[in-house]
């Protein structure tokens, strides 16, 4: 059933064409994360807000790579780095593991590689599922943390969906 609803979303936000259409947090909760956003760099820079409107083609750029969600990409960049404003470390707009990179390109394209390879990877080390819940077993824990990840990429979903009108 899970794999439904997420073939489902996926469908109806690619194939939504102009009609208006967006996931809600409870719905991006359930998301298999492998599954990709469906927006264009364009259409994801509208959802985005303040210095991560500008990444939105190096968050696609890192699905179609990864085979990370860059909606969810986004959400998690945009929870950790108040939209990328506020990096503890240069660039580190993820805050990952106290990190520095020589531009926030750099960090989403590695960020999501250790995604893909340690957290969304059947074999992967911190592997327990390919949702928000799977991933957060071992990137946070925190029940806030996933569902303040599910909120943002339904409040993005929802900003593009407006957009489209």
């Amino acid at each position: 059933m899970k794999k439904l609803v997420a073939v489902f979303i996926l469908f109806s936000i690619i194939f939504s064409g102009t009609e208006t259409f967006a996931i809600s947090g409870k719905e991006a909760a359930k998301l298999d994360l492998t599954t990709p956003c469906g927006y264009s760099p364009e259409e994801l820079s509208k959802g985005l807000r303040g210095e991560l409107s500008s990444l939105a083609e190096e968050f696609v750029a890192a699905e179609e790579k990864y085979k990370v969600n860059a909606l969810f990409l986004c959400a998690v960049a945009a929870l950790e780095s108040g939209w990328g404003r506020y990096c503890f470390r240069p660039n580190n707009i993820f805050g990952w593991s106290g990190k520095d990179f020589e531009s926030k390109e750099e960090c989403i394209d590695f960020v999501a590689s250790k995604i893909a390879e340690h957290y969304l990877s059947k074999d992967g080390k911190y592997y327990h599922g390919k949702t928000i819940s799977g991933v957060n077993v071992c990137y946070n824990g925190t029940d806030f943390w996933k569902n303040k990840v599910a909120g943002i990429m339904g409040m993005i979903s929802r900003k593009i969906s407006a957009e489209r009108g």
